[in-house]
């Protein structure tokens, strides 16, 4: 679109030779008095303003003046004299070059061209600023945004079970300033919550014939639904109207509830794991319970036996007398019933010495159990409310 020239000059006619030359540059206007180029400018703001500086009726400095004034970055060509005062008027009153009059039709047009480009030059530049600060507005929009997704990854991290995570997603995605409902169904369990707390039984119903869809993601006006196999979302107000934002959260609410599926996944694995280690710890307590009864068996029985075996030494040692044998007929007996007392009790305490292996395994099993990274995981107690302000740039 080619800029827009305002001739402001008694004589007109001095610039019909030179306008062949400028209209493939310039829609040109024609003014030959003052108050026909103040009426012009009240309709029309001209890109330059070429205005001789003899007016009989309107001074050419208030004119320049109040071009100016509605358009600063315009561009005037002051008409003037040889005059020093002429030309130190006209700067006051804002012209940017001067020509004097009889002028050269082609210092004129190199003149007005030079305006031209100047303005052209001006005007990319100015749009180059504004798409820079669109630009950086939007990478500012979305460095937070992002940090808010990033938030969400680590409070999803630490929620212990379903409820905690819905709840982080349901919250987080809320942040993006939209209505959102949110369910997790898996198995014989259900929990659906919205941005404003509870869902109605109705809502909860919706979600879930919605949960029977195939699609992973689709919209109905400004509604955005994303479907995972266990969990479901619902935003009920995308901002339709601003296209480059709906697609930044359409993307960003996507990675939040990929996110939580799979924390979902890990949720589920950890409460069977947890499961698993219940039963490893009822089943190391019933047999540390039977070791235990088998060692006071073992104890009791070992003592009768050495009670058994002093009882029989003490008796045979009694009777010995009335066997008529010979000292070393006795002394061989007793040996062997020593002998035989003192294996026995070597028996005892080897068996004692295995109850005392049997003790320290079962101690190792109970401290590899509670020291699992799932048990940590468990015991670790709900996150306090993360904040968003991550800094990314």
């Amino acid at each position: 679109m080619p800029l827009t020239l305002l001739i402001v000059d008694p004589d007109c006619s001095a610039y019909d030779a030179l306008r062949p030359n400028i209209e493939a540059h310039f829609a040109i206007q024609m003014a030959q008095n003052g108050l026909d180029a103040l009426a012009l400018l009240e309709q029309t703001q001209p890109d330059i303003l070429l205005i001789d500086g003899n007016l009989a009726d309107q001074t050419a400095y208030a004119i320049c003046q109040r071009y100016k004034n509605n358009n600063p970055n315009g561009q005037i060509l002051f008409i003037a004299s040889t005059e020093k005062a002429d030309y130190v008027a006209a700067y006051g009153a804002g012209a940017d070059d001067f020509i004097s009059k009889p002028f050269c039709n082609d210092e004129l047009q190199q003149k007005l061209l030079l305006f031209q480009r100047s303005i052209e030059e001006t005007q990319q530049l100015r749009s180059s600023v504004q798409a820079a600060t669109v630009t950086a507005m939007q990478a500012i929009s979305n460095s937070a945004e992002l940090g808010t997704v990033i938030s969400f990854f680590k409070r999803a991290s630490l929620a212990p079970d379903e409820a905690s995570l819905l709840k982080a997603l349901v919250q987080t995605t809320a942040k993006f300033n939209v209505q959102v409902a949110a369910q997790i169904h898996q198995q014989n369990t259900l929990h659906t919550l919205n941005s404003q707390g509870r869902c109605s039984p109705l809502e909860e119903h919706m979600l879930q014939t919605l949960a029977q869809d195939p699609q992973r993601i689709y919209e109905m006006g400004k509604r955005l639904v994303i479907n995972f196999p266990r969990i479901i979302l619902q935003v009920k107000d995308m901002p339709v109207n601003q296209p480059d934002l709906c697609g930044r959260l359409r993307d960003h609410i996507a990675i939040l509830v990929e996110a939580a599926e799979t924390r979902l996944d890990g949720i589920l694995n950890e409460t069977q794991i947890r499961a698993q280690q219940q039963l490893t710890l009822n089943a190391i307590s019933l047999i540390q319970s039977s070791i235990q009864k088998l060692e006071n068996e073992y104890r009791h029985q070992a003592s009768s036996s050495m009670l058994l075996f002093s009882e029989l030494q003490d008796q045979f040692e009694h009777k010995m007398v009335y066997l008529g044998l010979t000292d070393s007929q006795e002394g061989a007996l007793l040996d062997m019933i020593a002998h035989s007392l003192a294996a026995a009790t070597q028996i005892y305490d080897q068996g004692l010495s295995l109850d005392d292996e049997f003790s320290h395994v079962i101690a190792t099993l109970i401290y590899l159990t509670q020291q699992s990274p799932q048990a940590v995981i468990a015991a670790a107690p709900e996150p306090a409310e993360p904040s968003d302000d991550i800094m990314l740039f």
